[in-house]
């Protein structure tokens, strides 16, 4: 008699397509950038994992670069630094550049987590194929949950091991998945359905687990800066007691101190610095037109930018003469809200993040 074949899982999702896990190892990668040992008075290398995401904020789709806090600290680690791609043995591996200037969020324990930016040009240029993470708000994990986690320990290549959960302690998931120094930041997938859930931590062989923070707390903090346990409250308990967290806010790279007064609704109804329209005009050759008339330019004047090949002899130079002719000719709505207005009717969400909405989440929250 024929055997029958049966599906376990509760929905079915237990069978899987193996492109689908090699896309999320894929978008895991290695970094490393050069660390002050103040004790020891000498340079040393800090190492870690993490991977290439992509989530929502306020209707905006951001993509850059997850790990720690505790790997990536501040916007000059993340400049001094890179992040290694597909390296998965001797003589591979691609390295991409961070773009902290563009992008930048990060919040010490318990959350313990950073979201940089990540050059765009690099991903297109050198690993045309690879595809984010996508972080998004998931069912919390249970006790007894099947994750496995992609991770560079101490630098090596590629690994990944696999176990199960042991319990969930907002705003951490504990488990007993192996990982090493060097695997911090890297991300927890939930075995049925491949989902990501949490991002690696730290593991305490006294305690007898690792943790991971999940990623629906990280989340909550990107959205709305603030905490989703102990009823929303900034405290945290260690050692049993309550301590604060003081919150501070770093913009465009300057102190609070010397931060402009003026509110990010003000600053978005600004009309963008001729350098950021430069800047832009390389990322639009392929749509400088459409983005022209989106943005109300007469259509006239860009048929006059697309003839004259003496003034304006390239792609880039016609997109930035557009630019500068939208900002001269509508002074009163050349904004950098109706630019991403524009942008996001295109759908170039990606061009849009990386031009109009990076001041906005350039957020460094520290204790």
């Amino acid at each position: 008699m024929a055997g029958s074949e049966v599906l376990f899982t509760s929905k079915g999702d237990g069978l899987q397509p193996y492109s689908k896990l090699e896309k999320l190892a894929r978008a895991v990668c290695y970094i490393e950038t050069p660390s002050i040992d103040l004790e020891r008075g000498h340079q040393e290398i800090r190492r870690g994992s993490g991977f290439y995401c992509k989530l929502t904020l306020n209707g905006s789709v951001l993509y850059g670069l997850i790990t720690n806090n505790h790997v990536l600290k501040s916007q000059d680690a993340c400049k001094n630094g890179n992040a290694t791609f597909l390296y998965e043995g001797p003589g591979t591996g691609v390295k991409v550049q961070l773009r902290p200037e563009k992008l930048f969020r990060t919040h010490p324990k318990p959350l313990d987590y950073t979201f940089v930016g990540i050059s765009h040009d690099d991903i297109a240029e050198k690993i045309p194929d690879l595809q984010p993470i996508e972080m998004e708000t998931e069912p919390e994990p249970a006790e007894g949950d099947q994750i496995i986690i992609f991770q560079h320990p101490r630098g090596r290549p590629k690994e990944f091991s696999n176990n199960k959960i042991l319990g969930v302690k907002k705003p951490l998931v504990r488990y007993q998945a192996d990982t090493e120094k060097g695997s911090s930041g890297s991300p927890v997938v939930k075995t049925t359905g491949l989902k990501l859930i949490a991002v690696h931590q730290e593991g305490s062989t006294q305690l007898g687990y690792n943790t991971g923070t999940l990623c629906n707390e990280i989340l909550m903090h990107l959205r709305t800066e603030t905490l989703n346990y102990r009823g929303g409250s900034r405290n945290f308990l260690k050692g049993g007691g309550l301590y604060a967290v003081d919150v501070t806010f770093i913009t465009n790279g300057a102190p609070p101190a010397n931060r402009a007064n003026r509110s990010q609704d003000e600053s978005n109804r600004s009309a963008p610095t001729d350098e950021v329209l430069e800047e832009l005009s390389q990322d639009i050759t392929s749509f400088w037109k459409d983005l022209g008339r989106k943005l109300k330019v007469p259509n006239k004047k860009i048929v006059e930018i697309q003839a004259d090949n003496v003034q304006y002899p390239g792609v880039k130079e016609k997109a930035f003469q557009m630019l500068m002719a939208w900002k001269e000719l509508r002074s009163d709505a050349a904004t950098i809200t109706e630019l991403s207005r524009a942008l996001k009717a295109l759908g170039k969400n990606k061009t849009e993040m990386e031009h109009c909405s990076g001041s906005s989440f350039m957020d460094d929250t520290a204790i």
